[in-house]
């Protein structure tokens, strides 16, 4: 079993997806995964709905559904508008290049 922690933002949070995880300070929970688990599973075990999630961060850089996750990851979960937002912000401030032509 892993550990990692999760970060909702947007409409995701805030429609009460990832309810009863406990919350710490910093917004995130932690859930804990079978080993050699991805993000859909993630986005399963939070009972988002996959076409609601439009970025996903781990660690601070873009990531694919393949990405087999590790131990204490930092996740985060973002819908079309605050994904379209993050990108802008990245392309404009940021240069962040990779982020803005996902």
């Amino acid at each position: 079993m892993i550990t990692v922690n999760v970060l909702l933002s947007g409409t995701l949070k805030s429609d009460g997806y990832g309810q009863g995880f406990p919350t710490d300070e910093d917004g995130t929970f932690r859930l804990t995964l079978e080993e050699g688990s991805t993000l859909p599973d993630v986005i399963r075990r939070v009972g988002v709905p996959p076409d609601r999630v439009a970025l996903t961060v781990v660690n601070g850089h873009e990531a694919r559904n393949g990405v087999v996750l590790k131990p204490e990851d930092r996740i985060f979960l973002a819908p079309p508008e605050v994904a379209a937002m993050w990108r802008n912000v990245a392309l404009r401030n940021l240069g962040w290049e990779e982020v803005a032509e996902s």
